[in-house]
């Protein structure tokens, strides 16, 4: 389904990191009792788990999916975002990575892989994740918003303040949000920012015009 082929994490991660709060582990039962023919059964019946946020049954019906097909590249991305948001980034980036490896054109793969990696603290990662993500699929919102939360992590502010406008996010608000500073603070940041910029233009242009 399309709801778990991408993910974005900018409010999720950030607000999560700073609250000190962990994403809760839903016990997982050991058995399934579904008795699908496909894998494309099993997996359609699993994304309907994950809608509804009950990971834990979502898992085993995509575990079914690749028992039936173990090259389903969908069912390793979609079982990788049940384990992501069953609070298990480890192997969350596993399944990625094996539906990155069935299908190297997987943008969507790429970019949850990428969110995994900002769940584990691995800004530099991620931002090469969501690159690929953005080179296979130039017209890709969330990754452009995950990875300007990803420099934004990184304290790389302009190119942060980039992203989330090729996204389609309001960058001041999207950025206050993230960092609980208040709007108009972001503004004056930013208002400041333009006019070193402007002066250190106009002092290297001073300069070349001297020689």
């Amino acid at each position: 389904m399309k709801q778990l082929r991408w993910m974005v994490v900018i409010v999720f991660i950030e607000t999560l990191a700073a609250c000190g709060v962990q994403v809760p582990v839903t016990p997982e039962p050991s058995i399934s009792t579904n008795s699908f023919e496909t894998a494309q059964e099993y997996l359609i019946h699993g994304d309907s788990f994950s809608v509804t946020k009950d990971y834990a049954h979502a898992i085993l019906d995509y575990d079914q999916a690749i028992r039936l097909n173990p090259e389903y590249a969908e069912a390793y991305n979609n079982r990788g975002y049940a384990y992501y948001w069953n609070g298990n980034a480890p192997h969350a980036i596993a399944d990625y990575s094996r539906a990155i490896e069935l299908r190297p054109n997987y943008a969507y793969a790429y970019n949850n892989r990428g969110a995994a990696y900002m769940a584990s603290g691995h800004p530099d990662q991620a931002i090469s994740d969501f690159d690929h993500a953005l080179e296979l699929q130039p017209d890709f919102p969330q990754a452009y918003i995950n990875r300007g939360n990803a420099y934004l992590r990184l304290g790389h502010f302009g190119l942060a303040f980039a992203d989330f406008r090729q996204g389609g996010a309001n960058p001041v608000r999207t950025i206050a949000l993230l960092c609980g500073i208040p709007a108009i603070t972001i503004l004056l940041g930013a208002l400041m920012m333009n006019i070193v910029q402007q002066r250190l233009l106009a002092k290297k242009r001073r300069t070349i015009e001297m020689k």
